[in-house]
């Protein structure tokens, strides 16, 4: 058998005939005349040395040839449409594209951008949210902001920081135990006179927010953790019990819940930064931990030849050291 390909009209011809079971049908969906699909098929199955239909006078009927080959032509096809549609992306070059997760772009990133677009209203950015790794031979993404900086070989690698979680609560949702606890003075009461107050152990028996990042699970610091360093705090080393509470899989969620009321949250210092200033958040407690990885922001060796990124590249990592 040939192993040149058959001309592109054939194979959206034999598509069609095929999901249609009608050459008619297939002429129709194409804008073409049934002589024409016929013709298309004929040249396609004297390519192929084979017969991919039965026909009859009520239609047509894939052979097991015609069927076992469809489903290549279908997923050959697929990808050529994909290709042509992801090529729409290069199309703006001239915009600066940042990729980042969800919830960094939501909370952390979202703020600066705005910040740079104030200064720069001439430049053009777009920033675009997702899990996945950006394959920069593939993107028009010009950097990523990364939790970590595994799977990027080859790439240029700026670590911007490392995050801390801390305690935060609504204020509304701790009906005045906030007040008792005096949240001033708490890195006093963390000093010895904790297991004094009962406050903290009411203020402890809400319902905490669970996130799962999946596999980054054990880069983020959990409750029993946080628990256990607030109990090392204490002389008398008492163990604190962890609660239900809801459970999401994106920080942002996490926090708009705990905003709502829904309980206690051990929030990212970087994506509550709002919260805290408008004070729908609160952090009784002076206890962070760091997470497992820092935050980096990747990108490829072409994107320093283009000086719209370089230049936002070299303000953030200048906004960052003034921090």
């Amino acid at each position: 058998m040939k192993s040149r390909l058959p001309p592109l009209g054939t194979l959206l011809a034999f598509e069609a005939a095929a999901e249609h079971k009608s050459f008619a049908n297939a002429a129709k969906y194409l804008y073409v005349t049934p002589a024409a699909i016929s013709q298309q098929i004929q040249t396609l199955e004297s390519h192929l040395d084979l017969a991919l239909f039965h026909r009859s006078k009520t239609g047509v009927k894939l052979t097991r040839a015609g069927e076992s080959y469809l489903l290549f032509v279908q997923a050959g096809l697929h990808e050529l449409r994909s290709g042509q549609q992801h090529l729409t992306q290069f199309r703006h070059l001239d915009v600066l594209t940042i990729s980042a997760l969800p919830s960094v772009a939501q909370k952390w990133l979202m703020p600066l951008v705005l910040e740079w677009m104030e200064k720069h209203p001439d430049i053009e950015i777009r920033i675009q949210a997702g899990h996945t790794k950006i394959n920069f031979n593939h993107s028009a993404s010009d950097m990523c902001v990364s939790f970590g900086q595994s799977g990027y070989t080859g790439m240029h690698k700026q670590k911007l920081f490392t995050d801390t979680v801390t305690m935060v609560v609504s204020p509304e949702l701790t009906n005045g135990l906030l007040n008792e606890l005096s949240i001033g003075s708490v890195s006093k009461e963390l000093n010895g006179s904790l297991k004094e107050s009962s406050s903290v152990d009411d203020l402890l028996t809400l319902p905490m927010i669970h996130i799962d990042w999946g596999d980054d699970n054990n880069n983020l610091p959990q409750w029993d953790e946080w628990l256990r360093h607030l109990a090392d705090k204490e002389e008398t080393k008492r163990e604190f019990s962890i609660h239900g509470g809801p459970r999401f899989n994106l920080s942002s969620m996490a926090i708009e819940a705990a905003v709502q009321k829904k309980g206690l949250l051990l929030g990212q210092y970087s994506l509550i930064q709002n919260e805290l200033q408008q004070n729908t958040l609160v952090a009784p407690f002076d206890l962070n931990l760091p997470l497992g990885e820092a935050y980096y922001l990747i990108y490829p060796q072409r994107t320093l030849d283009n000086n719209k990124a370089k230049a936002f590249i070299d303000w953030l990592v200048s906004k960052l050291t003034q921090k």
